[in-house]
């Protein structure tokens, strides 16, 4: 298991992909380390063997590093970093080296839920360009088109070894599991593993670590509402507060337990579907809702639910990525779940889910009338209002805070 660093924590909470190279310190002493974050479907195609690639680049005088995964043959994810003190320089001499290195997988939320130890075998020429790497922060908006092009020409095979130089990433060890367990505001066990084969259970319990902290005893996994002699779920998770009722329904993508991998055209098709369905069981859940349908816990207590204002209704999906025929999704879309429903639709991935919640809780940091309830309300509003003006609920939303 791998703890971040103070300064690459916050990067990586604040990053949906990324990899960052350190100098730390193992069992055995200091090494090159490679740590990377990615979403947890990319990381389920890595620990399932897809091939890994280590860059080394030279754009606009800085010395940039990236790794791809080849988690679909006609289109590989590639994370990249700039070289900016000297750790990276010390571990990028390990790694060039041949230097056995292990190598952290962090999900969505930053936390490490694999590791394994790898070697590369680097050109003799890479010395020359970590020597002279220049240090100090780099401006990755600044050369991301550049560095996203030279990536790209990577893969078709167009770089010139005075542009970019690589080596494959060979795996020397097993991919081992990293188990972490978070406790809710109810005093429940939320478990979080990576290899787990249920898979939507996991995208679930990846939300409820997101929100749960909004609310104390707020957030509730699995609300029932009666059905027959019984019960049925409501919904996979629900908040409620005194501006509205949010409703989620996660949708996850099998991966593990099918025979052959599944390339990105296959799981877009998935995901179509996936959200079809969610759609209309966010319907009928806030109709449940409006008919004034008691909802209790697993348990059998009973959930006060606010249902006079306007609910949330959002799809939580693995990647935005692999959302296909996204003007699907449009205006009209958007009107006519409202015009149904009276509620907003959203569609998000856990980073996307992250970023709100983030927000909501810096607002609610600066204001002693706001709880982060009543911001994370304030926040899908604001976000609803972008889709209209965008034309779409495929839209990804940064909150910047004004000093």
């Amino acid at each position: 298991m791998h703890l971040l660093a103070s300064h690459y924590q916050s990067e990586f909470l604040a990053t949906p992909q990324l990899i960052r190279l350190d100098y730390a310190k193992g069992k055995d002493g200091f090494e090159p380390t490679l740590l990377v974050k990615g979403s947890t479907l990319l990381l389920k195609f890595m620990v399932l063997g897809s091939r890994l690639r280590f860059h080394l680049a030279r754009v606009k005088g800085r010395l940039l590093y990236a790794l791809t995964a080849y988690d679909d043959p006609s289109k590989p994810a590639s994370l990249w970093s700039v070289v900016e003190n000297e750790a990276e320089v010390t571990a990028l001499r390990g790694l060039a080296s041949g230097e056995p290195s292990p190598i952290f997988l962090f999900n969505e939320l930053a936390l490490n839920v694999a590791w394994s130890t790898v070697k590369a075998s680097f050109p003799s020429e890479v010395n020359d360009w970590i020597s002279n790497a220049k240090l100090g922060k780099g401006d990755c908006p600044a050369i991301a088109k550049e560095a996203g092009d030279l990536l790209e020409r990577a893969f078709d095979g167009t770089t010139t070894p005075d542009e970019l130089l690589s080596a494959e990433i060979v795996r020397i060890d097993e991919w081992h599991a990293v188990f972490n367990h978070f406790i809710t505001s109810h005093g429940s066990n939320s478990p979080v593993d990576l290899f787990s084969r249920d898979e939507g259970g996991q995208q679930e319990q990846l939300a409820v670590w997101l929100t749960d902290s909004l609310h104390p005893r707020g957030v509730h996994h699995s609300p029932q509402i009666p059905k027959g002699n019984g019960t049925r779920e409501l919904t996979d998770i629900l908040l409620s507060h005194e501006a509205g009722a949010l409703l989620i329904e996660s949708k996850a993508l099998t991966v593990f337990n099918r025979d052959k991998l599944p390339d990105r055209t296959k799981l877009a098709k998935d995901v179509s579907q996936h959200v079809e369905k969610a759609v209309r069981q966010l319907r009928g859940s806030i109709r449940r809702l409006k008919d004034g349908a008691p909802v209790t816990t697993r348990g059998g207590s009973a959930i006060d639910v606010e249902r006079s204002q306007p609910a949330h209704a959002v799809v939580l999906i693995p990647e935005f990525d692999l959302i296909e025929n996204q003007e699907n999704y449009g205006l009209a879309f958007i009107a006519d779940f409202m015009e149904a429903t009276g509620g907003f639709i959203h569609l998000l991935d856990l980073a996307e889910l992250l970023r709100v919640v983030q927000a909501a809780e810096m607002i609610s940091r600066v204001s002693e009338n706001v709880t982060p309830l009543m911001a994370l309300d304030y926040c899908l509003v604001k976000r609803a209002e972008q889709t209209r003006v965008a034309g779409t609920l495929c839209i990804q939303v940064l909150l910047r805070m004004q000093e």
